[in-house]
């Protein structure tokens, strides 16, 4: 059976726990992962001492796709974000294939974070090298965040918080330490640097700032969601881009031999402060990877629960919890695949995936806002941005323009798992026809 709904259309099943500061918390956490560790020497290689450029310039385009998602959040107070939005505007095929492919690219981003997870905590520990080793990190830090979206969302998004602070107070003391102690005056070179590797660093540094969209995704548990989504999307964008161009300007001014670098944080903490600074960053970076686990999972949770919801997915899969009043099956479900994927998969091959999954999600809620705006009998956007149906457009073309420097074997991939989440789609759409016939 469907989920008992207001009259509005919005589910009662969930509970509407988190408020604006705790979203924005949410979807700091939610961008802020171990990539910002190794993302300043690998761009700094690229572009040399323009990268605190290309970070900028990053934001800026990012931004232009967050002002989308801004607006179109600003519209609805349902569980779903992009899902939602596709089956609105395109139907229930493409919302379920949008839905699949958020949900995807979340399971895909969890299992790599895992495996990088690890390997900082060998960093640290050499003891815990090995494969049982990794097993067990792996299903006991995916077991606990299990547990936690069990018992509530409350709870989840409280952790979050944790997890955002405690991951942020390394990386603002490693700014604050390198604008004190270093000459930030950062040369640039006479010539650019070649636009290929200009577009691979732009490409790498905008995969950085994903994120954001997570505000969208638990609209259903957030309270005052079409104000709170807009202001949480637009306050973390804007804080993330700050806290990476200063990590960044620090890491150019302490390592001259910046693109070389394994670890530039660790090594830039190690000249600025010494030893227990380098130490300071490797267990933040850990931090990190154990508080983005956290919030993607829950984000992943709800993206399939609002499948379920909606009859694009078992029914069983929109179910809320009696007693806990969370989506328990999608939790358990979403956790399985996870831990499947976690233990199998390969790092690259699942950050492939992942980003190739959310690009597309990017690009087709985007296309939505200009249509969005031509429908007078959806909600009026509680955020409208100015020349919203030009930047819809603009931001979609921008997303394929990234989407373009992936291969076609990756794409291929993708494909096949969209197909295979079709086929399941189709199965379940043909079932309740003949539950309802019957």
């Amino acid at each position: 059976m469907p989920p008992a709904r207001l009259a509005d259309g919005t589910s009662i099943g969930l509970i509407r726990a988190i408020g604006p500061w705790a979203l924005t918390a949410f979807a700091i956490n939610s961008t802020v992962g171990a990539g910002i560790f190794g993302l300043p020497a690998r761009i700094h290689a690229l572009v040399g001492n323009y990268s605190v450029l290309v970070i900028l310039i990053c934001a800026a385009l990012i931004g232009l796709i967050a002002l989308c998602f801004a607006e179109l959040g600003s519209r609805f107070e349902r569980t779903g974000g992009p899902q939602l939005y596709a089956t609105i505007a395109f139907g229930s095929v493409a919302g379920f294939s949008v839905g699949w492919l958020m949900w995807i690219s979340r399971v895909a981003s969890i299992s790599a974070i895992s495996n990088l997870l690890v390997d900082y905590g060998v960093a640290l520990g050499p003891q815990l090298k090995g494969p049982l080793s990794r097993t067990l990190i792996i299903t006991t830090v995916v077991a606990a965040y299990t547990w936690i979206n069990l018992r509530g969302v409350h709870q989840a998004t409280a952790v979050s918080t944790t997890f955002t602070i405690a991951k942020l107070i390394p990386l603002l003391a490693f700014v604050a330490v390198g604008l004190f102690f270093l000459d930030l005056a950062v040369p640039l070179a006479e010539s650019l640097p070649a636009s290929a590797d200009v577009a691979t660093a732009v490409l790498l540094t905008t995969f950085a700032f994903f994120g954001f969209d997570a505000t969208t995704i638990v609209a259903g548990e957030v309270r005052d969601s079409r104000r709170s989504i807009p202001f949480a999307v637009l306050v973390s964008v804007g804080s993330v881009a700050v806290l990476y161009a200063l990590i960044q300007l620090v890491c150019v001014s302490a390592l001259p031999d910046l693109a070389t670098s394994e670890r530039p944080l660790v090594d830039a903490a190690a000249k600025l402060v010494g030893p227990w600074g380098a130490t300071a960053v490797s267990i933040g970076a850990v931090i990190s990877c154990i508080g983005i686990i956290g919030a993607i999972l829950t984000t992943a949770t709800r993206a399939l629960f609002a499948m379920g919801e909606q009859g694009q997915l078992p029914a069983v899969i929109g179910r809320v919890h009696p007693r806990f009043r969370t989506p328990h099956w999608a939790i358990a479900a979403t956790s399985a695949a996870v831990l499947a994927l976690a233990l199998s998969g390969t790092f690259i091959y699942l950050v492939k995936l992942a980003l190739i999954a959310r690009i597309l999600v990017f690009a087709a809620t985007c296309a939505i806002v200009p249509l969005m705006r031509r429908r007078p009998d959806l909600p009026a956007a509680a955020f409208k941005v100015p020349a919203g149906s030009v930047l819809g457009w603009a931001s979609s073309v921008l997303c394929l323009l990234f989407l373009a420097r992936s291969s076609m074997s990756e794409m291929l991939d993708v494909a096949v798992a969209v197909a295979g989440g079709l086929v399941l789609f189709g199965i379940t759409r043909l079932a309740r026809v003949r539950t309802q016939s019957g």
